[in-house]
């Protein structure tokens, strides 16, 4: 109460008029200032930009709901997502997101080949494990490396290793085991990832995450495809909890596939809508179904288009993160996300 006496005291010796010319002189200055603010524009990530499906958020709503104070029972779990991919659920462990996966599967001392550019965090995974990251050519020879690891689709132009080239590594790696990092697999063209040739190649391992075509990263939910003396250490107090579980288990499922698929078009259809707004311009964007650009000009390199569109207010990720001077990597936030990005790199 003192509060609302104090703000109206400032007008007992004022007569209506004045209080009126004050209310609205303060109101207009709120409006420009409203009007002169611009909100910054995040695009630095590489998922989807909108929530979860409701359908996925509800599926952990009632686990959370009914299964707080017990143990998730993963193994349905584990059956769906082996079933997915037509694996035997023994080829499935289940973690807590893509990277703990990763981390778990890299060797403590040794050479590393990283196919590179990959993900970014890679090279420090590794390091953090005890091996040294030797970053190589996607499709470059095995070498003496006892581990290798590849991202495909990669996080930068969204570039997909073929099936044929990852069965031709494997063959050359020999006893050496290939990691694939398969985190944005969902914006992928179907049937072309290696999830499919786990059971035919005994030294592929392939993560998946529920992170980025799902959108589902505060779950923390991946899963690692491989042979099951591999795989059965990676988590074997199951890995998730019981709302993960549960979201995970529809994600795989024909549900979960569709919507997957709808949000691959959409990110096409940004992408067209990116290519015809930079027509006629010194910008180029890669063509994919990623959530992202992978942008450059023939007039700027990329740290002059990071800092140019930061002072419009528009943040994207460098492409010097991957030791690429001449890129920015720039999440698409759907359609109005897209126009305000032409809009900083064309004015």
């Amino acid at each position: 109460m003192p509060r609302f006496r104090d703000y109206y005291k400032q007008f007992e010796a004022m007569d209506p008029e004045e209080v009126s010319a004050e209310l609205r002189a303060r109101r207009d200055e709120e409006k420009r200032r409203a009007l002169s603010r611009v909100e910054p524009l995040d695009l630095t990530g590489a998922g989807w930009f909108e929530p979860p499906h409701p359908e996925a958020v509800n599926a952990a709503t009632f686990a959370l709901r009914r299964a707080l104070n017990t143990y998730a029972d993963v193994a349905p779990v584990r059956e769906a997502v082996a079933a997915r991919f037509g694996l035997e659920p023994e080829q499935v462990a289940l973690g807590h997101g893509a990277g703990e996966l990763l981390r778990a599967l890299l060797p403590a001392a040794g050479d590393v080949h990283v196919g590179w550019p990959g993900w970014q965090p890679l090279p420090d995974l590794v390091t953090a494990a005890g091996g040294h990251a030797m970053p190589v050519p996607p499709d470059a020879p095995a070498g003496d490396a006892a581990t290798i690891v590849l991202t495909s689709p990669s996080d930068t132009a969204g570039a997909v290793l073929p099936r044929a080239a990852i069965e031709a590594l494997c063959e050359q790696a020999g006893h050496a085991t290939v990691i694939v990092d398969e985190a944005l697999a969902e914006f992928a063209e179907p049937g072309g990832g290696a999830a499919t040739l786990v059971g035919e190649l005994p030294n592929l391992v392939v993560v998946r995450s529920f992170s980025k075509g799902h959108a589902m990263a505060g779950l923390r939910a991946g899963a690692a495809l491989g042979p099951p003396e591999l795989v059965e250490r990676l988590a074997p107090s199951g890995g998730l909890s019981a709302p993960a579980a549960a979201a995970v288990a529809w994600a795989v499922s024909d549900r979960g596939a569709e919507v997957a698929a709808r949000r691959r078009a959409a990110a096409a259809t940004l992408h067209e809508q990116l290519a015809d707004g930079l027509e006629g311009t010194s910008f180029h964007a890669a063509r994919a179904g990623m959530p992202f650009a992978w942008i450059a000009s023939g007039d700027e390199d990329g740290p002059a288009i990071s800092g140019r569109l930061a002072t419009r207010q528009v943040f994207v990720a460098p492409g010097t993160l991957w030791g690429d001077r001449d890129h920015v990597r720039a999440q698409l936030r759907g359609p109005a996300g897209v126009e305000r990005l032409i809009s900083a790199l064309t004015s």
